[in-house]
């Protein structure tokens, strides 16, 4: 049995509803993640539970008045990024191998160099260090120690954050510019920089740092409010007023190039009301777009 795969199943499985031992038995066996086709046995299930529990910092309880099992606080697991990550990964390969047609998926293609993912999370949980080249698209390519720190998937893109050894700076790398990547060992330097992941991207909207986060209005006029409503800019988003033609919304972000990106793909749709200092920024890219049309 696959452990790890296992062990997803059963969290995928109890996050829907509870369930008794019978019960999960009889799903293990008709899974398509359940590979050899093994019977799941109560020794097996008491071990990978634990596993389970251990792996994605969940607690799984047996309701002794129901005879059935079940995740504790299954709202907030749901609210676990990387687990519903996970999970959603892990869903959809369960469904593609289900059924026949698989072109009735239609997915964006993977994020670039994926595939050095493996070897950047080794780092990062080893406390090793990274040796790479690194080609930024406005200098010449850098030959480079890095010490990883945590990865970031954003718009389609994998990104590493950590610290430049040779400058002793924090940087930000998209997988896709780097090359000759290999693992080192470290030699327990301290670092003189703290990242805390939960926080280093707290007010942006992607992965640029360099502003200072304000608060910001902007007014969305229907229908995009509702869109707006339904996948907000940003973790601060809040309503401010609404009426049947638009909605005023605040948001303490940092008001960086891709931030101004993301306001303009609104189109006419979202326009800035507070600062006067971002109105004033964005009127200098708009008149910027109409004079390269001209």
């Amino acid at each position: 049995m696959d452990k790890y795969k296992f062990c997803i199943w059963l969290v995928d499985s109890l996050l829907r509803k509870p369930l008794s031992f019978e019960e999960l038995q009889n799903k293990w066996t008709s899974s398509s993640s359940n590979d050899s086709n093994k019977e799941l046995s109560e020794r097996s299930f008491i071990r990978y539970r634990r596993e389970a529990e251990l792996l994605f910092h969940v607690q799984i309880k047996y309701e002794k008045r129901i005879g059935k099992y079940s995740l504790v606080d299954s709202e907030n697991i749901q609210q676990d990024k990387l687990l519903s990550w996970i999970l959603a990964t892990y869903r959809l390969s369960s469904i593609s191998l289900d059924i026949k047609q698989k072109s009735i998926i239609q997915l964006e293609p993977p994020a670039p160099k994926s595939e050095y993912l493996d070897i950047i999370l080794e780092a990062i949980e080893s406390k090793s260090k990274l040796h790479l080249i690194y080609k930024s698209h406005y200098k010449d390519p850098e030959e480079l120690d890095f010490y990883p720190v945590f990865v970031r998937l954003c718009q389609q893109r994998w990104y590493v954050i950590g610290v430049n050894l040779n400058k002793d700076l924090v940087r930000v790398y998209a997988f896709e510019r780097i090359s000759n990547l290999k693992i080192q060992s470290y030699d327990g330097k301290s670092i003189s920089h703290s990242i805390n992941p939960d926080e280093y991207f707290s007010y942006s909207y992607g992965v640029i740092n360099d502003e200072e986060p304000q608060l910001i209005q902007i007014r969305a006029f229907w229908p995009q409010n509702l869109y707006l409503k339904d996948v907000p800019l940003h973790p601060s988003q809040e309503v401010l007023y609404e009426t049947e033609d638009f909605t005023d919304f605040e948001l303490f972000v940092r008001p960086t190039y891709d931030f101004i990106q993301a306001l303009l793909s609104q189109r006419e749709q979202v326009v800035v009301l507070e600062p006067l200092s971002l109105v004033n920024g964005i009127k200098n890219v708009i008149n910027k777009m109409v004079a390269n049309y001209r």
